[in-house]
């Protein structure tokens, strides 16, 4: 079957703006070329085919470039296409910022897609427009989404597999909101969000020391990953200075005095530091304790230099009725 012949459902139209997340030649049964597009969102993924005969692809669009493409849906066809493109160029600056925020994570590539689909509702459940527009300068660029989609949290310390990150990230920003919901309960919206987006963020900068496979770099030897999250923030930073300067000094003390041990020399000035650190910590320390008691529900375990413990316990009777703690 040839790509112009193949069947299409006319009447449902098909366009978007979508990572270009692959892009290889193939030929139909009559051996006429054809280019195979894969389109990707945090949604979904789409196959779509483009007719070298009757289009063109541009040369300036790249791999996790963001395109915007026009065509319609097809039917059955011996291709395997999704879509029958008719168009498709880069997307401008005003087409992408109108997408929903982390509409172009690409589901198809991220190794924990509960994890991202959890993401993807919190970040756009937050009120303040600019720590939305924040998070989207850190995370949705194409130089370090794969990275922040695949990699793990440690190499052995915790999380330590494919998709690690995004998971310990999360558990971080939402156990910071919780923590925030039960000892100041009256914090303002604002500052909690904040608390959020300091929790997602702060090992960012593992990105740098971590490939898209989740498999270290030099920069894992060679540099503190804590330092690296400042650089992978500057540009979001720098947008946060013009639009909320006090939340963006604040999002530098938090990431550079909440480590164990105030590694930068600045003790936390804010009980948001403390949140973020705890968080993080408990976090880890859940994720390790899972991971040595999955073959035993009790006992001791050593873990290197550290001893694990966890108690035997006996089931509650059914017939007892229980208190609320």
């Amino acid at each position: 079957m040839k790509l112009s012949n193949s069947s299409c459902r006319s009447s449902s139209n098909f366009s978007g703006v979508y990572r270009l997340t692959g892009r290889i030649v193939e030929f139909d049964q009559h051996g006429s070329p054809y280019i195979k597009l894969r389109l990707s969102n945090c949604d979904t993924d789409y196959i779509a085919g483009l007719d070298v005969d009757n289009g063109t692809m541009p040369e300036p669009i790249g791999y996790l470039d963001q395109v915007t493409v026009s065509g319609i849906e097809c039917g059955s066809n011996s291709l395997g296409l999704d879509v029958k493109l008719h168009d498709i160029r880069l997307a401008s600056r005003d087409e992408v910022n109108m997408q929903p925020y982390l509409h172009s994570l690409p589901r198809a590539y991220c190794s924990a897609p509960e994890s991202l689909d959890k993401l993807v509702t919190s970040v756009r459940s937050l009120k303040s427009v600019h720590l939305k527009n924040f998070i989207r300068r850190v995370i949705e660029r194409k130089d370090r989404l794969e990275v922040f989609l695949n990699a793990p949290a440690s190499r052995s310390h915790h999380h330590a597999y494919r998709g690690g990150l995004l998971e310990h990230s999360l558990e971080v920003a939402r156990n910071v909101v919780a923590m925030i919901k039960l000892n100041e309960p009256n914090m303002p919206r604002a500052l909690l969000e904040l608390g959020f987006v300091a929790g997602l963020l702060h090992d960012i900068g593992k990105t740098f020391t971590y490939d898209s496979q989740g498999k270290p770099t030099n920069a894992w030897s060679l540099c503190e990953h804590d330092a690296l999250t400042l650089e992978a923030c500057a540009i979001a930073l720098a947008y946060l200075d013009r639009h909320e300067p006090e939340l963006a000094i604040t999002l530098r003390h938090i990431w550079t005095c909440a480590s164990p041990g105030a590694r930068y020399g600045v003790r936390p000035a804010t009980t948001l530091a403390r949140y973020v650190r705890d968080a993080d910590a408990q976090s880890a320390a859940s994720n390790k304790f899972s991971h040595a008691f999955r073959k035993t529900k009790s006992g001791l375990v050593r873990k290197g230099s550290e001893i694990l413990w966890t108690p035997a316990t006996k089931p509650l009777l059914s017939h007892t009725k229980s208190k609320h703690l």
